[in-house]
């Protein structure tokens, strides 16, 4: 709660600052200006002081669609909703080193007609643990480091929905080694691209859809390989794929966030449930036709939605609307109203938590002091685990 004194300094335009009270009038620069006052009000200009340009910032290479009210399309109720796979995955480091990296990896498929939950044929959670290893040689005069991925399987079962390792190599100039954040996803979103087609293969027909786990787009060494077999078996069997985008660093042209001002633009719609297109991408490793949606009138949200881009021209306007007509019916749950609760389900099962983190140390731990090797190759974790330390004494 303010006090009555500091209500009357704000509005003096009056500041504290070290204790000490300092008259100043908004805008102006003295060295004693509360920061946080300055930041905001520099901010909030720059952001305002523009003119809009509402089309998407892309790379040049596919078409793009100016973003008026007139282009909003209504998402209409269909008696029938597609049956819809929703395939998502998570990861979490155990260990790591300059040169070795330890992550437990899973990922699963939830099935959804409308909201009628349907039961898979096969187990939908696959779990695996993986390591990646630095080596470093020398090409040309000139140091590279490879690094090498091995992974083991939660069960037989689980091995056949794994993608192969020698797609999982890469190699790079430069000399920082190991840099965790992409490699710790990287087995983790190949098997995402080999679970989906399973699901494809053997959970799906013809008109049904496969919704992946944010954009269509590839950015992996080998990933195209992946995608390109699912899109392959995709079409043959008339599976509709799609991307779903929980959130989206695209701006506009003006430097405006997309969705942001999409959401903007949407307020002179006269509909609460409806897709706008933003995007054709022809790039080979983006073969996804983009969309913005909201799935619910009341919902805060709105959506980067992909389809096959092959798959979308050869749409009708009935069909596209099928389409998301059943991403709506799927996202009533007042969980996150808006956006598909299969989605959330599978977020939910391929999640790996904080929680579980540590006891999945605990098993790599009791292994390691079985080893003898173990006891040198410690000192290597623990050239990165000082911060941890550190932060588990001071906080």
């Amino acid at each position: 709660m303010l006090t009555n004194q500091v209500k009357t300094l704000i509005a003096n335009s009056q500041i504290i600052t070290l204790g000490k009270y300092h008259t100043m009038e908004w805008g102006e620069n003295y060295m004693n200006e509360d920061p946080v006052r300055s930041l905001i009000t520099e901010l909030g200009a720059h952001l305002t002081q523009k003119e809009h340009s509402d089309i998407v910032l892309n790379n040049g290479k596919g078409r793009q669609f100016l973003i008026v009210p007139a282009e909003f399309c209504e998402i209409t109720s269909v008696d029938s909703p597609r049956k819809i796979a929703f395939v998502d995955g998570g990861d979490g480091p155990l260990e790591e080193s300059p040169n070795f990296l330890i992550t437990i990896n899973r990922v699963y498929f939830s099935l959804f007609q409308g909201k009628k939950r349907i039961k898979p044929k096969a187990n939908p959670r696959v779990q695996f643990y993986s390591f990646v290893t630095s080596n470093i040689s020398t090409v040309n005069g000139k140091k590279n480091i490879s690094y090498n991925t091995r992974l083991f399987p939660h069960s037989a079962e689980d091995k056949k929905y794994l993608p192969a390792e020698s797609d999982l190599t890469s190699s790079t100039e430069s000399t920082s080694v190991l840099q965790g954040a992409r490699l710790n996803s990287l087995g983790r979103r190949f098997a995402e691209w080999q679970l989906a087609i399973h699901v494809v293969e053997s959970e799906l027909e013809k008109g049904d859809m496969l919704v992946m786990d944010g954009s269509l787009q590839t950015s992996f060494k080998n990933e195209i390989k992946y995608a390109d077999r699912l899109y392959d078996l995709a079409i043959s069997k008339g599976v509709i794929v799609c991307g779903l985008a929980k959130t989206s660093r695209l701006i506009t042209e003006s430097g405006d966030p997309l969705l942001a001002r999409v959401a903007e633009i949407a307020e002179d719609v006269p509909f609460g449930r409806w897709y706008v297109k933003i995007a054709e991408e022809v790039s080979s490793d983006d073969r996804g036709f983009m969309l913005a949606a909201k799935f619910h009138e009341k919902s805060r949200y709105v959506f980067r939605f992909e389809i096959l881009r092959e798959q979308f021209s050869a749409m009708s306007p009935d069909e596209i609307n099928s389409v998301l007509a059943s991403i709506v019916e799927n996202s009533q749950d007042v969980s996150m109203i808006g956006y598909p609760y299969g989605a959330i389900d599978a977020d939910r099962f391929a999640q790996v938590r904080r929680d579980e983190l540590n006891m999945y140390q605990g098993f790599i731990l009791s292994e390691k002091m079985r080893h003898p090797e173990w006891k040198r190759l410690q000192k290597y974790s623990a050239s990165l685990s000082a911060h941890d330390t550190l932060n588990g004494v001071t906080s």
